[in-house]
C-alpha cells in the first residue's frame, strides 16, 4: 500500500508540470472575470487585413473560447477603415476589434477611433510593443523583400534593390506585379519610405521604372503571390515575408530578396475600437493575440514579437536588416501628394 502511494504520488510530480506545460497560455493568463464577461456577451467582430493569417488566428480563438460567436471582415487595409468610417458615420459599428498594419491604425488614434486598452501580456514584450501615445499594440513584424519565382526564372538574375526598377532589364519586361498605395497599406508604407529617405525625384523613376517595364497592377499581395507561384508573372516588386515563408513551406521554390538600400518593417498591430459593441470580448481577443498566437505566428515562420522568439527559419534575424526609416504621422499628413506623385509616375488614375 505504502508503495502504491509513493508511485501515485510521483506520478503526479512528473505529470501535472507536463499538463501545465501542454495547457494553453491564455487559459492560465486570461483574467477569470473577464472570460466570463466576453462569454456573457457571447459574439465578437473582428476587422483584419492580414488575409492568409488572420482566419488562423479566429480559429484558434473559437476552439479555446466556444462560447464566442465570432465573425469578421477580412480586406484591405484601408479598405477596413474605409468601411469602419462609414458603418460609425451611420451609427452601425460592427467592428469590436481591428487587426492592421500601423498607417491605419495611427489616423485611427488621430481620430479618436481606438480604445485605449493595453493588454497584461505587454510585460512578455520589448517595450516598443506598446508605442508611447498610442492605443495599439504590436502583434508581430512584417518586412518587404524582392520575390522572385527560380524556377520561371529560366538563369534571369532578379533585381536586387527598389533602384534596379528604376532602369528595368529587358528580360524582366512582362514578369513583374506591383500594388497600389490608394488600396494596400504596405505599398503605402513603402511608396512613403521611399519618398521620405530619397526624395521625390529618385521615387518617381522606380514607379516609372516599373511601368516602362510593363508591370501589371494587381489589387492585392497574395494575387501578386499566385501570379508568381504560377509563373505567369515570376517577379514580384515586393512580397511580404510571411506570404514568402508560408509559400516555401509549402515547397515553391521562391527567393526573397532584401534590397540593398534597406527595406521597411511593417507591424502588424491590434486594438479595441472605441464604443466596441463587444468590450470585453474584444479585450479577450487582444489578450490572446499576445499570448497564444505568439506560438502560432513563429510556427508560421514569421517575425512573432514576444520575448525570446526566434526569426523565422531562412530569414535574417531583424537586428542585422537595414531597415529604412518612416515617419507615418507625417507621411499621412501628406497622403494626398504621395498619391499624386505615384499617379503621376504610373499614369494611373
Amino acid at each position: 500500500m505504502l508503495w502504491l502511494l509513493l508511485r501515485a504520488f510521483l506520478r503526479a510530480i512528473f505529470i501535472v508540470p507536463i499538463l501545465v506545460a501542454l495547457s494553453p497560455t491564455s487559459a492560465v493568463a486570461a483574467d477569470p472575470a473577464l472570460i466570463a464577461a466576453a462569454k456573457k456577451e457571447g459574439s465578437l467582430v473582428v476587422y483584419g487585413c492580414d488575409p492568409p493569417q488572420t482566419p488562423i488566428y479566429l480559429d484558434a480563438f473559437k476552439k479555446l473560447y466556444p462560447e464566442i460567436k465570432i465573425s469578421s471582415y477580412i480586406a484591405g487595409c484601408w479598405q477596413l477603415y474605409n468601411r469602419h468610417v462609414t458603418e460609425r458615420t451611420s451609427n452601425k459599428q460592427a467592428a469590436d476589434v481591428f487587426f492592421s498594419l500601423e498607417d491605419v491604425l495611427t489616423k485611427m488614434q488621430d481620430e479618436g477611433l481606438l480604445d485605449p486598452y493595453h493588454s497584461p501580456e505587454l510585460k512578455n514584450f520589448p517595450a516598443d510593443a506598446a508605442p508611447a501615445g498610442k492605443n495599439y499594440q504590436r502583434v508581430k513584424t512584417l518586412i518587404l523583400g524582392i520575390g522572385a519565382n527560380k524556377e520561371y526564372l529560366k538563369g534571369m538574375q532578379p533585381p536586387q534593390d527598389w533602384f534596379d526598377f528604376a532602369n528595368p532589364k529587358n528580360e524582366w519586361r512582362g514578369q513583374i506585379t506591383f500594388f497600389d498605395p490608394r488600396l494596400s497599406s504596405a505599398a503605402f508604407s513603402l511608396l512613403a519610405a521611399l519618398y521620405q529617405n530619397f526624395g521625390e525625384q529618385k521615387t518617381m523613376a522606380i514607379y516609372q521604372g516599373l511601368v516602362k517595364s510593363n508591370a501589371e497592377l494587381t489589387p492585392t499581395t497574395p494575387a501578386g503571390l499566385s501570379k508568381m507561384l504560377s509563373g505567369e508573372k515570376p517577379l514580384m516588386f515586393y512580397v511580404v515575408n510571411n506570404h514568402y515563408s508560408g509559400a516555401v513551406a509549402k515547397g515553391a521554390p521562391l527567393q526573397f530578396v532584401v534590397p540593398k538600400s534597406g527595406t521597411i518593417a511593417t507591424p502588424f498591430s491590434i486594438s479595441v475600437t472605441k464604443d466596441a459593441p463587444h468590450s470585453a470580448a474584444a479585450r479577450l481577443f487582444v489578450d490572446f493575440m499576445m499570448s497564444d498566437v505568439q506560438e502560432i505566428i513563429t510556427k508560421a515562420n514569421e517575425y512573432a514579437l514576444r520575448n525570446g522568439s526566434a526569426p523565422p527559419e531562412g530569414m535574417p534575424n531583424l537586428s542585422t536588416v537595414k531597415i529604412l526609416p518612416i515617419d507615418l504621422a507625417a507621411a499621412l499628413k501628406q497622403q494626398t501628394k504621395l498619391i499624386e506623385i505615384w499617379q503621376q509616375a504610373t499614369g494611373i488614375r
